[in-house]
């Protein structure tokens, strides 16, 4: 099993944290039969939402590799 430091574990306390809140988030998933392209502003919400996922998957994976390196 892999061992965090505090600092890790702080991290990954925070990253998890904020990807419960933008799973909560209105725009975490866009509603069935929702069509891409007729509301710009929702799209623009939802392409957000969908980039601040991709960061804190990527957040999380770099976490994961640094601790196992370790």
């Amino acid at each position: 099993m892999w061992q965090m430091t505090i600092k890790q574990r702080r991290q990954h306390s925070e990253l998890v944290a904020k990807l419960d809140r933008l799973h909560r988030s209105p725009y975490a998933k866009p509603p069935p039969g929702y069509v891409f392209g007729e509301n710009t502003d929702d799209d623009e919400k939802y392409n957000a939402s969908l980039e601040e996922l991709k960061k804190l998957l990527q957040a999380l994976h770099e976490l994961e590799i640094a601790v196992k390196d370790r």
